[in-house]
Parts: C-alpha cells; sequence; structure tokens
C-alpha cells in the first residue's frame, strides 16, 4: 500500500475530507497530530518507508531525503520552495509540486492590510487608543499614491488589481514577466525606475539565490525617501541590517512584513515604524481550503 505523509497541522483541525479522500483512494495516510512541526528524526522516521508527503515548511533538505527511497512527490502546502532541495529531488525523479494559486487572495488582502496600515499609521493609533490616548496622529490615503510591486505573479497582480480600485498608480518590476501577462492598469518598468517613483514597494518572489538580500542597502538607498515597504513573502528577500538603518534614521517611513519572528531581531522589532506578523497572510479558512484541495490533487496525480 502507497503512503503519504501529511504534515501541515491545518489537515489535522479541520481537513478530514481530504485525509479521506485519500484514504478512499487506497492510500495509507500518516497525519502529523503533534500540534508542532516535526523533528528531523521524525520526519526520516516518517519518510523512510513513505511514498508522497504534504509538506508544509519543514526541512527537506539532501540528509533527510536520502532516507526517503520510495519517495516520489512532494506536494507543498503553500508555493514557496525553499525548504526542499529541489535540486536533489529533480536527481533523483521526485515530483515538486505547488499549490498554486491557493493562497494568492489570502496573501494579496493581507498585503493591502499591511500597506493600509503603514499608510495611516494604524499600529501608533490603536497603540495609542489602548492606552487611553487621544493623540489622533495624521496618515495618509491610498488613493493618488504610487505602489510598485516587485514580482508580477498571481499575487501580485491579484494586490495590483486591488491597488488600483483604490485609486493607486500601479508600477511592476519582474524580468520574467511580459506586459500581455499582466492586468491592464500595471506598467512594467525596470527596477531603478520604480524605486526612485514609488511611495509604497511591496515584494511578491520566491527565496532564491539570486533574490536572497535582495532589499539591501543599494535597493533602499534608490527608494524614495519616506517610502514604505511591504513584505509578505519571505524574509531572506531582505538585509535585516539595511532595513534596520533604514528605518531608524528615516530613510524608510515604516516597513511591514509578514515573516517568520525568529528571523528578524529584538531590536528591529521594537523600532516604532516596524510592523510584524507571523508569517500568518495566509491563515484565512478560505485558503486553508484550497490549498489542501490543491495538496491532494497534486499528489494524486502522481501517484493515483
Amino acid at each position: 500500500m502507497t503512503r503519504v505523509v501529511v504534515t501541515p497541522r491545518p489537515f489535522f483541525q479541520k481537513g478530514q475530507y481530504w485525509i479521506n479522500e485519500l484514504r478512499n483512494a487506497g492510500h495509507e495516510v500518516v497525519v502529523n497530530d503533534l500540534g508542532r512541526r516535526f523533528t528531523r528524526e521524525e520526519l526520516v522516521s516518517e519518510l523512510s518507508d513513505s511514498d508522497a508527503i504534504i509538506s508544509g515548511n519543514d526541512p527537506l533538505d539532501a540528509k533527510i531525503l536520502e532516507c526517503a527511497p520510495r519517495l516520489k512527490v512532494i506536494a507543498k502546502y503553500g508555493v514557496g520552495l525553499d525548504n526542499i532541495d529541489v535540486c536533489f529531488c529533480e536527481q533523483h525523479g521526485i515530483e515538486v509540486m505547488k499549490a498554486l494559486g491557493a493562497n494568492s487572495t489570502s496573501v494579496a488582502e493581507d498585503t493591502v492590510l499591511l500597506m493600509l496600515a503603514a499608510l495611516r499609521r494604524f499600529y501608533e493609533l490603536a497603540s495609542n487608543g489602548k492606552a487611553g490616548c487621544n493623540e489622533r496622529v495624521t496618515g495618509h490615503e491610498a488613493a493618488g499614491k504610487t505602489i510598485g510591486i516587485v514580482g508580477v505573479g498571481a499575487i501580485g497582480c491579484l494586490v495590483a488589481r486591488i491597488a488600483h480600485s483604490l485609486g493607486m498608480c500601479v508600477l511592476g518590476y519582474d524580468p520574467k514577466i511580459t506586459p500581455e501577462s499582466v492586468p491592464e492598469d500595471v506598467r512594467l518598468v525596470g527596477r531603478d525606475e520604480l524605486l526612485a517613483r514609488s511611495n509604497v514597494v511591496s515584494l511578491h518572489l520566491p527565496l532564491l539565490p539570486s533574490t536572497e538580500r535582495l532589499v539591501n542597502k543599494d535597493f533602499l538607498s534608490q527608494m524614495r525617501d519616506g517610502a514604505i515597504l511591504v513584505n509578505t513573502a519571505r524574509a531572506g528577500l531582505v538585509d535585516t541590517e539595511s532595513l534596520f538603518c533604514a528605518l531608524k534614521d528615516g530613510k524608510l517611513a515604516f516597513a511591514a512584513e509578514d515573516v517568520e519572528l525568529a528571523e528578524r531581531p529584538a531590536r528591529l522589532l521594537a523600532l516604532e515604524n516596524y510592523l510584524i506578523t507571523p508569517h500568518a497572510a495566509s491563515f484565512t479558512l478560505e485558503a486553508d481550503e484550497k490549498t489542501m484541495a490543491a495538496c491532494v490533487r497534486n499528489v494524486r496525480s502522481v501517484i493515483g
């Protein structure tokens, strides 16, 4: 009997329908019910005789994958593959499949939420209100501002549509995209022009060797004075020290990120013009359901 390991916690919490679909197809299904991620040792043990894994952010590096001789498919619960040794998989015939589009709406909405929170200084207003302070700080409207979207894929295009509906001018930069593949309200420009013109810069890129620390001292120096940076992609896209300095000296007015908390130091978190949420942009009931469905489809497309 083929064996499927399912590590993302939403499956145990609310994905019984999709677990049963795999079982009804004749697969043995092992579901993570621990309330935490598997340790490396637990992953090795579970994968040693498994044919497929539905994986969240588990570290599927070469050392772990070498212990899974039967593995045929990795279905990622999401779209980022930086936790998976894709080269090892290609060399050993293991299919790696994303849940394309499943969480795009949730992440795009969260991106706009963070942008508006930064523009309207919502974090400061809410903190003042809860502290009993009546000071009404002055923010900015989104209408009439320019947003620059770095990475015009599925999520970037949705952010563009929402931003355009708010009356924003939308610029996009993505060397892999042609003008025909983006919404009409997005104007593709070079990176330098985007940074120089944008009041808000929003990141929607995968974490790759070519994009790691893309947002560095040089990148930030090219941004408009007083601009806002929004990152709902990966922490590794942004050089922490450069971001801290740009916020501290006022080059950036604000930065809002949805990334793993462990990847940001306490001194950055302590800045009043920095907002972080714990990599939860895709955490909606709707995205969970669509992502679980996509993962099961991906697994079944390989092992039946």
